[in-house]
């Protein structure tokens, strides 16, 4: 366990193989601006990839704002120091010298080993060139992943150590404070907490609002996306308070909707444009007036509807359904998915793809939030979460009397947590969402019986019923038919046959149709079909 608590200062880790060359930057870094960086930061130094990963062991839960990572190593004499390739980086089209390229080494393994995926990344002092550096960038951003940064090569002399505490200034992860907190619980409905995965989202998020571009959060269910998706929007110049179109953004829930009716939902239709069209209609991208679109579970949508989409986000035009000329529209567009990034990849038409990446914003799952938190942070966020739900739940009027929290339950809840982090139960799969159900039931018996406090006898009928519904879901969720129990058969020769067979007979014995269904060329299909009949 680590010995340091939430009074610690964040720490600023340097990796390098010159511990002389240390001490020489944290000297040249406590000039700037009367000794800012020095007041805020504690430096810590390590001098190869071994030690680094031993560090985080054992400084679980220290608040890392940033790592200043020297890419050469060519002083190490050790072998065993250095690592080489890791897995992330494997498709490079050629190898580099691992010592003078060390530094670059390091932040793939950082990142592929999920040892820190959130810290911002300050390179410094390499002999990497223009086209090196460019072959490694192509693998060196990922979305929900801190940044990384190079010090320019023009930092030299009197400028080096100047440029590198700019690059600190600018770039290093700072824990939230009360009033960042309260700002985020009041005008945007968050309880942050102290969790470093939080700070960053909300780094994330302040940074990317006020800015116009697509942004794609991604996430699985229950994580609280579509609260995210509102911060981005207040936190833009489309939000006005006075004004209840732009309020909030337009949604659209993509999942909901039938290919057809997502059509008519973001584009609108003509007047007679098909049956029972009896007036016209705009689509949400009109309607947005400018202000944010919102359009939820962007994965299941196909690819004639991206290639409209992707109009949209490149030119600001709609063409409404029956309609012949395009309208021009004003908004944003934020997105979200629950799909991994490689799922959407092979989902959607390259030129969308690459058009909707271009902001990712990772929100994290209940375990990626508070893994690697010491208890302490964890135990302070969940009493945030709980005075914030129950404080919600006290101003219905319906309810009889005022409750609040328990602080046994408070801890109870804290182990449950604990302990799913550690794969021990699966009780937050539903993530934020399934911990506020929780609360919200057992308030619910609380009033009911007559208490003034939820506790912990509030709070195990609900974990109950909670793994119950989690019981009958899986018992419920079938697997899928494996291709013996369609087929009949494993026998490839014979599957073939019969998809062959079945795919002439949906064609009408057309062979350039039946071969499109099977996904070969024609000619491919006539050579089979000349093939000596089976017996």
């Amino acid at each position: 366990m680590s010995r340091k608590n939430l009074t610690d200062r964040p720490v600023i880790l340097v990796v390098n193989d010159l511990k002389d060359s240390y001490a020489s930057l944290v000297q040249g870094i406590s000039r700037y601006r009367s000794g800012k960086l020095s007041k805020e930061f504690d430096f810590e130094y390590v001098s190869c990839y071994p030690e680094l990963k031993d560090w985080y062991l054992g400084n679980r839960g220290r608040f890392v704002s940033l790592i200043i990572q020297d890419v050469d190593f060519s002083h190490t004499k050790d072998e065993r120091r250095l690592v080489g390739y890791p897995e992330l980086f494997r498709p490079m089209s050629r190898t580099f010298d691992t010592r003078a390229l060390q530094g670059l080494l390091i932040y793939g393994y950082l990142r592929q080993e999920n040892i820190d995926r959130t810290t911002p990344v300050v390179f410094v002092s390499g002999r990497a060139g223009m086209e090196t550096t460019r072959e490694f960038a192509n693998f060196m951003v990922n979305p929900g992943c801190g940044s990384c940064a190079f010090v320019p090569e023009s930092a030299v002399g009197e400028q080096f150590y100047p440029r590198i505490a700019e690059s600190i200034d600018a770039l290093a992860l700072r824990p939230l404070d009360r009033g960042k907190r309260l700002h985020w619980r009041d005008h945007h409905h968050m309880v942050v907490g102290r969790a470093r995965r939080m700070a960053f989202l909300v780094h994330e998020v302040e940074r990317i609002g006020p800015l116009d571009a697509i942004v794609l959060l991604l996430g699985k269910p229950g994580v609280g996306k579509e609260l995210v998706a509102n911060a981005l929007h207040r936190c833009s110049g489309r939000y006005v308070e006075a004004d209840p179109a732009r309020r909030y953004p337009c949604t659209v829930n993509m999942a909901a909707l039938g290919k057809d009716l997502i059509e008519d939902e973001l584009f609108g239709h003509e007047r007679g444009a098909y049956t029972g069209a009896a007036g016209e209609r705009a689509g949400i991208f009109e309607a947005a007036r400018g202000s944010t679109v919102f359009l939820d579970e962007i994965g299941e949508i196909d690819k004639e509807i991206q290639s409209k989409l992707l109009r949209t986000i490149e030119y600001h035009r709609v063409k409404r359904i029956g309609a012949s000329i395009e309208i021009e529209v004003e908004m944003r567009i934020v997105a979200t998915t629950n799909r991994p990034m490689e799922g959407l990849q092979r989902l959607f038409r390259p030129d969308f793809y690459s058009r909707l990446v271009q902001h990712c914003v990772l929100v994290p799952s209940l375990r990626e939030r508070w893994e690697g938190e010491p208890g302490q942070v964890v135990e302070y966020d969940l009493e945030q979460m709980f005075d914030y739900f129950i404080e919600q739940m006290n101003r219905d009027t319906r309810n009889k009397r005022r409750i609040r929290m328990e602080r046994t339950a408070v801890r109870f809840v804290r182990q449950l947590v604990e302990e799913y982090i550690d794969g021990s139960n699966e009780i937050f799969d539903g993530n934020m969402r399934t911990l506020r159900n929780i609360i919200e039931r057992a308030y619910e018996r609380a009033q009911y019986d007559g208490s003034e406090e939820i506790g912990f006898g509030h709070i195990i009928p609900t974990l109950a019923f909670q793994r119950l519904t989690h019981a009958q879901a899986e018992a419920s969720a079938e697997p899928a038919p494996t291709l013996e129990a369609l087929a009949g058969t494993l026998n490839l020769a014979r599957i073939e046959r019969k998809a062959i067979a079945e795919a002439l007979a949906k064609a009408n014995h057309n062979q350039s149709k039946a071969a499109e269904f099977l996904g070969i060329h024609r000619d491919t299909l006539r050579r089979k079909l000349e093939d000596k009949e089976p017996n």
